[in-house]
């Protein structure tokens, strides 16, 4: 997305944040552009969305972005990451809690007018209570690269693979018939719903449709997990810059 993103801490609260830096936009018109498409973004709160708390320009005419911070001591944990340490997949259950809150994120973003790509496992956080959050939905991309345009049904389907994924551990197509053949005899009752999801000409139009006809799911509250996580390799650490920015609900700043 061309957007780079720090570890950063208030100093007076001590509290650490994540900072997400947009390249130097110099045109007065091109910030304008760029802050407005941000203001919808700050102005939704969801459980499992990643909330921008505050946003502003730095001296460099470069836009910033904070949001909470939702790893540990020692780093972040992304979805592909929690994966990874648990030796490829999720258990059943789990993979029913993420399913439920990643499809109520993006049920609440589109509600709010915002749009954006497929969910890919890199940009879902998990947090310290083991709750997901999609990393910035609807952010603007900095590379400026057309993606085209994702319908929600386009979303329900990458959730779906998605969710076959963490329960197979295979990236590639798996028939949804047969993923309890891999997954084990809890995966049993995903196998109508996937097929479903899946589908390209008769599967859902919308997360709600999704939502509602999830498998019956005894999920626990929480996807559990591990106690080492991942480090990310581009992280940094910044001191004082978040005294710079007032709250995201505010009107932000416009250099001209």
């Amino acid at each position: 997305m061309g957007w780079e993103r720090f570890i950063a801490l208030h100093e007076r609260a001590d509290t650490d944040h994540l900072v997400y830096r947009h390249p130097a936009v110099h045109d007065a018109s091109e910030r304008r552009r760029l802050l407005a498409s941000i203001e919808p973004m700050a102005g939704i709160t969801h459980p499992h969305l990643l909330e921008v708390s505050a946003y502003s320009f730095d001296e460099q005419d470069r836009l910033c972005l904070v949001t909470p911070y939702t790893g540990n001591q020692e780093g972040l944990v992304t979805l592909s990451d929690l994966v990874e340490r648990r030796s490829g997949r999720l258990e059943a259950p789990e993979v029913a809690r993420c399913v439920e809150h990643l499809l109520e994120a993006v049920s609440a973003a589109r509600g709010a007018g915002l749009t954006g790509g497929p969910i890919e496992p890199e940009r879902v956080q998990v947090d310290r209570r083991g709750s997901v959050r999609i990393e910035l939905y609807g952010l603007p991309g900095a590379d400026r690269i057309n993606r085209g345009f994702c319908t929600a049904a386009d979303e329900v389907r990458a959730i779906a693979a998605m969710a076959a994924w963490l329960l197979t551990g295979l990236r590639q197509d798996v028939a949804p018939s047969g993923i309890a053949r891999i997954a084990g005899r809890g995966a049993k009752a995903w196998e109508p719903w996937l097929e479903a999801a899946l589908d390209p000409m008769e599967g859902f139009e919308s997360p709600e449709e999704a939502l509602a006809a999830l498998p019956n799911r005894a999920a626990p509250d929480r996807v559990g997990v591990p106690p080492v996580v991942v480090v990310p390799t581009a992280t940094a650490r910044f001191t004082g810059v978040l005294r710079r920015f007032r709250r995201a609900h505010g009107e932000a700043s416009r250099q001209d």
